[in-house]
């Protein structure tokens, strides 16, 4: 028994892991879930509103962002993060908040939970968003790995350079 409490208490971070190793910027939105796919498909969360289950496979992930912005929180100790996704994860999301309205989006920065959306209408645009508890040094993260929203590859490479420059200094 005391190695089934262990498996469900180590759970969560090893099920978004997946075996691997969690890169620094790892960004993940999760669609509420219910009880009745728990454990293997989804899990319990607590947040804002309260304990949700949110299913273990995310909508959008990392690999779906392809640049973001950040902005002071409103909490004006943390930041948040706006985020655009590539065409395909727009297309997807846009039919995901069709069918789900209503329902929650839970952000995940690194495995924690650090946001809950509302879905209240169609997400048309391809922006999903954070607003709060995100860290300095976390933007500092994933400027090195995402481009700012309206920067082109090139404008994102030459401001890294410029920054590795002054950080030298």
């Amino acid at each position: 028994m005391k190695h089934i409490l262990l498996i469900f208490l180590l759970l969560p971070s090893a099920i978004l892991a997946n075996g691997q190793k969690t890169p620094k910027t790892a960004i993940s939105f999760h669609l509420e879930g219910e009880a009745a796919e728990a454990p293997k498909f989804a899990r319990l969360v607590k947040t804002i509103a309260g304990e949700k289950y949110f299913r273990v496979v995310p909508e959008v992930s990392t690999k779906d962002i392809i640049s973001f912005n950040p902005f002071p929180a409103d909490d004006k100790a943390t930041y948040g993060l706006v985020f655009k996704l590539n065409d395909k994860a727009t297309r997807r999301l846009h039919s995901l908040s069709n069918l789900h309205q209503g329902k929650l989006l839970i952000a995940l920065i690194n495995g924690q939970a650090r946001g809950v959306v509302n879905i209240d209408r169609p997400i048309k645009d391809g922006i999903l968003v954070i607003w709060s508890g995100i860290q300095l040094q976390e933007i500092k993260l994933y400027d090195k790995a995402l481009p700012r929203i309206g920067e082109t590859e090139k404008e994102w490479k030459a401001r890294l350079k410029a920054e590795k420059k002054k950080a030298k200094k």
